[in-house]
């Protein structure tokens, strides 16, 4: 792959956020029947570059430049934040804060939800609490509980929000709530000290973005086993130890990452060893081969991190994993905006109200105004195209997400990445999430900030045919996958922007694994009563020749 110019940091760091504001975000209305909401914070810094020295911070005997407080950035408005001499360095490194979740055992009488998410990777956030004045409301309280730090106060500003995602479980049956991601900027040179929740988080962690985004080395990209029988049959030994049999083990992709903690909560031992969650997917992981131990960033957060950098600007489309004679490609130079006000959020209905209506009458539409998606797009500008971040799974927006942006699609299961096609949606062209789709003719510009990366969440299966009967079923699946991708490459439709895609990809995408799972299910069971069979009329038969036999003797 190609080297392109690359860009300082902060001009692509400005050229994402104002494609973030420029983005109207899709807002999911609580259905009756699940009024559950929660909010994440997602926060940028610009970490200066090493050699720069503030006013007040001068190491001692120090006579060199220094940057005075009025050029710190406190205050200011995003467009002279990123035109200061600091934030503009080509050395800063802008960076996005991870939690780690604490790991010690749950309290006596709590649910057993804290030690599901043991040392899992995320954003610091929680549920609403019906004295929440709304959902942004909710994150502030959410990361000064769980951090310490006010985003009320003057350090930081609200830079817009992503899609809503729809949070589910029993293999997307049953509705948890709707999450609001916001997104924040710090927009001075020093953060606040966190102060953390000792039982809630254990560490917390800055990130450069570069490290998070796509494509990444195959040494950067891994996938956890999910054992699949604790969530289905979390009480019953036997039926969990029979449906692990049968069914096998989830498999999600995740980001490899450094556990290079920025600071950790009173008591936190950094070498200590988290235990796994029962159903495996714990965050921290220790590499076998030189004993360092990494961060594994997957599911929602993974999906909401690729939905953020979904934004960024980007000249040519690439696979989210590279090949092994692969090197990671730069970015060129953004397309700078100067219409910065935000776009008025639209408001869509849950998937769990009219499951994928909404995605049928869009692609309905769409057939209707044109002869094909493909027909209709193959004209528009087919040397050049955004790239486009995507991952297996929701968040999510492959984001993912897996849920509605995100880029590229990372080879988890195998494939060369030669072999891989790309779809918006993070599906490959040879079915990777069982799903074979076609796009040709697809090489249109993509909208920047708009691209599936629910399929970041989105699970393969550890048993072959239940991918196959997956995407058997999976034909609903891939008309939305489809529409969903139009709608990235086509014209910019108000019935695009009002459909669901996210929750519609979820649904019927967990609709076409739980009609796999009973027809693996039943095929197994059928198989061993046969063979069991088989085997107890072989015995029979050995038995009553034998008994003959003595008979005649």
């Amino acid at each position: 792959m190609s080297e392109s110019p690359q860009c300082p940091p902060a001009e692509n760091v400005l050229s994402l956020l104002h494609s973030l504001r420029q983005t109207p975000p899709r807002l999911i209305q609580s259905p009756p029947t699940q009024p559950r909401r929660a909010s994440v914070a997602l926060i940028l810094r610009m970490k200066p570059a090493p050699g720069i020295v503030f006013a007040g911070h001068e190491p001692e005997g120090w006579t060199g430049e220094v940057i005075p407080h009025d050029e710190w950035g406190l205050g200011l408005g995003l467009e002279d934040f990123f035109r200061l001499s600091w934030v503009n360095h080509p050395l800063t490194t802008p960076e996005l804060l991870f939690i780690r979740r604490a790991g010690s055992a749950p309290s006596p009488g709590s649910s057993g939800s804290h030690a599901r998410w043991s040392s899992h990777i995320a954003f610091p956030g929680g549920r609403h609490e019906p004295s929440d004045e709304s959902a942004l409301y909710t994150a502030f309280r959410e990361t000064w509980e769980e951090i310490g730090v006010d985003l009320a106060e003057r350090e930081f500003v609200q830079v817009g929000r992503l899609d809503e995602r729809e949070i589910t479980t029993s293999l997307g049956k049953r509705l948890l709530m709707i999450l609001s991601p916001f997104v924040f900027l710090q927009t001075t040179p020093f953060s606040p000290t966190p102060e953390l929740q000792a039982s809630e988080v254990s560490s917390v962690h800055w990130i450069p973005l570069a490290s998070l985004t796509p494509p990444f080395s195959p040494q950067e990209w891994s996938h956890i086993e999910i054992d699949i029988s604790t969530r289905l049959s979390p009480r019953n030994r036997f039926i969990r130890w029979a449906l692990r049999g049968l069914v096998g083990k989830m498999e999600f992709g995740c980001v490899l990452l450094p556990d290079e903690p920025d600071h950790v909560a009173e008591g936190f031992d950094a070498e200590m060893e988290f235990e796994e969650p029962a159903e495996g997917g714990g965050g921290s992981w220790i590499n076998k081969a030189d004993g360092k131990r990494m961060l594994r960033l997957w599911g929602l957060s993974l999906g909401m991190t690729l939905d953020l950098l979904a934004h960024l600007p980007s000249a040519t489309p690439a696979p989210l994993i590279l090949s092994t004679t692969g090197t990671r490609s730069k970015s060129s130079s953004p397309e700078r905006s100067h219409a910065y006000a935000p776009r008025t959020p639209v408001t869509v209905t849950s998937s769990f109200d009219d499951q994928w209506d909404a995605a049928r009458k869009a692609l309905e539409a769409s057939s209707a105004s044109v002869a094909s998606p493909v027909a209709a797009l193959s004209p528009i500008n087919e040397k050049a195209s955004k790239k486009e971040i995507g991952s297996n799974g929701s968040h999510g927006n492959g984001n993912g997400n897996g849920h509605g942006n995100g880029n590229g699609n990372r080879n988890g299961n195998g494939t060369p990445v030669s072999e891989v096609g790309r779809s918006g949606a993070g599906v490959t062209s040879s079915g990777r999430l069982g799903a074979k789709v076609d796009v040709k003719g697809l090489k249109g510009r993509r909208r920047r900030g708009v691209g599936p990366g629910v399929t970041a969440v989105f699970p393969r299966f550890s048993y072959p045919d239940v991918n196959f009967w997956i995407w058997v079923f999976g034909r609903r699946y891939r008309q939305v996958v489809k529409g969903w991708e139009a709608s990235v490459r086509g014209p910019d439709r108000a019935s695009d922007r009002r459909t669901n895609w996210s929750g519609a990809a979820l649904a019927t995408f967990y609709s076409a694994v739980r009609q796999a799972l009973v027809v693996a299910i039943i095929l197994r069971a059928l198989a061993t009563g046969l063979g069991l069979g088989g085997l107890l009329w072989w015995g029979y038969r050995k038995w009553a020749g034998d008994a003959a036999g003595r008979v005649e003797l």
